[in-house]
């Protein structure tokens, strides 16, 4: 039998298979987080087509970072930024693949006791600089940084301007 006069013959009683709906760039990242991470990521969202968020505990930011570049695309850090609350400080990074059209923000919290993450300057090169401007206006330590020193203020000055408790 002829199907519908494009010239695809087609035997009687045989269905085509239904087509396959692959999963939706955010989906898999989702999905590959959470399978990856099960008890470490949490409070995923979609914000808006192409924009995630999850939070992350610091002990296996650096694994999740590995993973979203090596088995998920994501080639850019396009911004790793420092908030302080009362009892902690949140650490946020915008993590980018240009080819799924993707943008991730990982949060993790530090608590002000110890405020410090495992640094990712070795997964993407542009973070050597944002971790030591955190570093210097926050004080959020890098571990493994390879210059985790001073960006804009003199290296023996002893404070960081941008905690709540800076006087000035």
């Amino acid at each position: 039998m002829v199907d519908g006069g494009r010239g695809e013959q087609r035997r009687e009683g045989i269905e085509r298979p239904p087509s396959l709906i692959s999963e939706s760039p955010e989906e898999r990242v989702i999905k590959a987080l959470l399978e990856a991470f099960p008890t470490a990521v949490t409070d995923f969202k979609k914000l808006r087509q192409g924009v995630l968020r999850a939070r992350i505990e610091r002990r296996d930011l650096f694994k999740a970072c590995m993973m979203l570049r090596d088995q998920q695309g994501f080639e850019h850090l396009s911004m790793i930024s420092a908030v302080e609350y009362d009892t902690r400080f949140e650490v946020v990074y915008h993590i980018t693949s240009y080819q799924n059209r993707l943008l991730v923000e990982l949060i993790t919290t530090t608590p002000k006791e110890d405020p410090s993450v495992d640094s990712i300057s070795s997964i993407w090169g542009g973070a050597n600089w944002q971790e030591r401007e955190a570093y210097d206006l926050m004080g959020v330590k890098f571990n493994n940084h390879p210059k985790l020193e001073r960006i804009l203020l003199p290296s023996d000055y002893l404070y960081h301007p941008l905690r709540k408790d800076f006087k000035g």
